[in-house]
């Protein structure tokens, strides 16, 4: 299949769902874009960003990663998660905050690891990289700040620029990029961009992913990596009738592009 003929599928899924669907894909130095600047609201993928920014003020000694932190029991919040049912002022280290923030996109993880690296810095890490839809504007299950129209906003465009940025950028040191996507590869949810893939997974072919979901909006985004070829994705939807169509969607785009990828 031809990289003209992956784009018109593509397009033909996005035009088949009652919602809005953004998608950026980049396979050696190929783009595809479909309403990959639209901003969205980003759900759990702001989570990447912040991840990138903890790394890097670890590696300017800003983070110790090995550093534990007692949990207090008020900052437990509802939604993804596990800390919130563990016992009452567990100790995590901060790299194990990050961990379930990416793999089981805790909330409490992420809230906390927002006082840690400031919020104003996760904005400037996005700003510096030229991701200018990505705004973290609230903590994770922050009602008063949604009622208040505060929310977190991302693009495709943005997030397969982050991405990129873990795989090959300068951002993060050779260490801080490894950790990045090994986080990224260790995602336990895989109901979207992997689900239809049969491929057993490797060093050599996995996918590195997160996903994001509010009611009414699915999003995965992440790096599929096949046959010596690697291709950055991001596909957002929001405005569904249900959420289940927008999960059988990115899958189906998820293996699309995987097979695109496999071909000789």
């Amino acid at each position: 299949m031809s990289f003209y003929l992956l784009k018109e599928h593509l397009q033909e899924v996005a035009t088949g769902i009652c919602g809005k669907m953004s998608i950026v894909l980049e396979i050696e130095n190929l783009q595809i874009s479909i309403n990959g600047d639209d901003p969205f609201p980003s759900a759990s993928l702001i989570k990447i960003p912040i991840m990138m920014e903890a790394f890097r003020q670890a590696q300017i000694g800003m983070l110790d990663l090995d550093e534990t932190y007692r949990v207090p029991s008020e900052a437990s919040v509802g939604g993804m998660g596990v800390i919130q049912h563990l016992r009452p002022e567990i100790e995590l280290s901060i790299h194990d905050l990050i961990t379930l923030m990416i793999i089981v996109s805790d909330n409490t993880a992420t809230n906390l690891l927002i006082d840690l690296v400031g919020m104003e810095a996760v904005n400037k890490l996005s700003s510096d990289l030229g991701c200018n839809q990505t705004l973290l504007a609230r903590k994770m299950m922050d009602v008063t700040a949604q009622k208040n129209r505060k929310d977190n906003w991302t693009s495709a465009y943005d997030i397969v620029k982050f991405l990129k940025e873990i795989d090959q950028g300068k951002l993060l040191t050779s260490k801080q990029r490894t950790n990045a996507l090994k986080t990224l590869r260790q995602q336990q949810f895989h109901s979207k961009l992997p689900a239809l893939i049969s491929e057993s997974f490797s060093e050599e072919t996995y996918v590195a992913h997160k996903t994001g979901e509010l009611p009414g909006t699915e999003h995965d985004a992440g790096i599929i990596q096949a046959n010596g070829k690697r291709a950055y994705i991001a596909v957002l939807t929001t405005d569904l009738d249900n959420n289940i169509t927008g999960q059988k969607a990115i899958a189906q785009i998820g293996k699309l592009v995987f097979d695109h990828i496999m071909e000789k």
